[in-house]
């Protein structure tokens, strides 16, 4: 079994403190079995403090958040009490996998890093090199492809070219199968859905105000944008998609990009920060809630 990632994955490294948007703030973070046990056995003046934060009420151990939704092991200066009493290697799979994401097929494991992580955002809509996968690990254990599985990776190795060098075409293509809703009804059914965070509720209810269809977003971006389609593509889908599959990348492109040029026209200029705070937002919302994500796929 092989360990597939992007070419980019190696570059990601925690900012911890240095974050704008710590993901230690508004989630609820579930502790799987092994570190609760290893909780369960911490010695010293840290343990009081260690079992006071986390909440066993429920089927299953969690940290707990303050009146502020901070984990309560995030201290003043955005550094976990955990791992500066315990170590790195103490971390729940969840804290320790995060912004990661893993897809399975028969002979690999696909990680890649999501974009709900403002680092990772910046490293994914940066690169300038071509995107593609490199080998980081290999157990040794041969399994075959299925015929779905081979089938899929030669689309998705197509469909990812495709983006990179025909990406006015491609985009275009998309664009006009959306269009059968407008900006504001695509605003309006993402407003329908669950939200977390009240500057995604603005962000949704000004893009419905605001005129952009004359609206052109600088050339100097595209490769950004490139990158953010082919993150798309490589993270939702797999041998099981389906055309709607395919239209909800497509949306997730389209919504973010809307979302800019609405900014275009309220400031003036669009800066690279701006994109990763949208797809930022965007991913918190919608990839990280397998509710909205259905949603979305149910009406596409």
């Amino acid at each position: 079994m092989k360990t597939i990632v992007p070419n980019y994955y190696k570059k990601f490294k925690c900012i911890a403190d240095k974050c704008k948007h710590n993901c230690c703030i508004g989630w609820e973070i579930d502790i799987d079995e092994e570190t609760l046990s290893l909780y369960d056995n911490v010695k010293g003046s840290f343990k009081s403090q260690l079992d006071a934060g986390i909440n066993r009420d429920n089927e299953n151990a969690c940290f707990m958040l303050d009146g502020k939704g901070r984990c309560v092991f995030l201290n003043e200066n955005n550094l976990c009490d955990i791992i500066l009493n315990c170590g790195e290697n103490s971390l729940c799979q969840i804290c320790t996998d995060h912004p990661r994401f893993r897809n399975y097929y028969s002979d690999r494991i696909e990680i890649g890093l999501g974009l709900c992580c403002e680092e990772a955002g910046r490293i994914i809509l940066s690169q300038n090199e071509m995107f593609s996968l490199e080998e980081l690990y290999d157990d040794g254990v041969q399994e075959e492809n299925t015929t779905e599985e081979t089938v899929f990776f030669d689309f998705r190795y197509n469909m990812i070219n495709r983006i990179q060098e025909e990406y006015y075409a491609i985009t275009d293509f998309y664009n006009d199968k959306l269009s059968y809703k407008t900006v504001k009804e695509w605003a309006d059914i993402f407003l329908s859905l669950e939200r977390l965070d009240e500057y995604w509720t603005i962000l949704l209810n000004e893009l419905k105000l605001t005129d952009i269809e004359e609206i052109t977003i600088p050339k100097e971006f595209d490769n950004y944008f490139k990158n953010l389609l082919i993150y798309f593509t490589y993270r939702h889908l797999n041998e099981y998609s389906t055309e709607k599959d395919l239209m909800f990348i497509f949306l997730s492109y389209e919504m973010i990009k809307n979302i800019c040029k609405m900014h275009l026209k309220k400031y003036g200029k669009l800066t690279f920060e701006d994109l990763v705070n949208y797809s930022r937002i965007y991913s918190s919302e919608i990839e990280y809630s397998d509710e909205n994500t259905e949603r979305l796929l149910e009406i596409l």
